[in-house]
């Protein structure tokens, strides 16, 4: 079990503030716009009744902006007093428990045969290392050792 014992109080608030807003403004544009484009289809008139459905339409949006600033307030100053009065009452009570279950997202695809994913890596293919004899000219001191060639020289494995 996991308790909530605090809100913060300005998050929260500013968290439900613009979901408020969010909400007022799709229902504006879900609900309120079809209704006024209908009622005005159903005038069927292009006098007077024109220039009603496009203030119909314009005050519809202006309505569902206004409306959203003000459920945004609302929702800001309503939550924030609900969070403050919950941070109260869990200072006496001891908060709300949740249980909380852990879980994992599905398993990775296994990509490149059997030895999968990204995490394991894949044994690499060691080729025999080929000694070369080492020449060296009179009266010169003897060369620094290379290193091995990535190659095996040219002809060698051929049959």
């Amino acid at each position: 079990m996991v308790r909530i014992r605090r809100f913060g109080v300005i998050k929260t608030a500013t968290m439900a503030a613009v979901m408020y807003a969010v909400i007022i403004l799709v229902f504006t544009l879900v609900i309120g716009l079809p209704v006024v484009l209908i009622a005005g289809a159903a005038a069927r008139d292009t006098g007077a009744t024109a220039g009603i459905l496009g203030g119909g339409v314009v005050g519809v949006l202006i309505f569902g902006v206004i409306g959203a600033i003000a459920y945004a307030i609302g929702g800001w100053i309503m939550t924030a007093i609900a969070c403050l009065f919950y941070n109260l009452v869990a200072g006496w009570v001891g908060g709300i428990e949740v249980q909380i279950e852990s879980t994992s997202g599905p398993a990775a695809p296994q990509w490149g045969g059997p030895y999968g994913g990204y995490a394991q890596q894949q044994p690499q293919y060691q080729q025999p290392q080929y000694q070369q004899p080492q020449y060296q000219q009179p009266g010169y001191p003897p060369a620094a050792p290379q290193p091995p060639s990535q190659f095996p020289p040219a002809g060698a494995g051929q049959h």
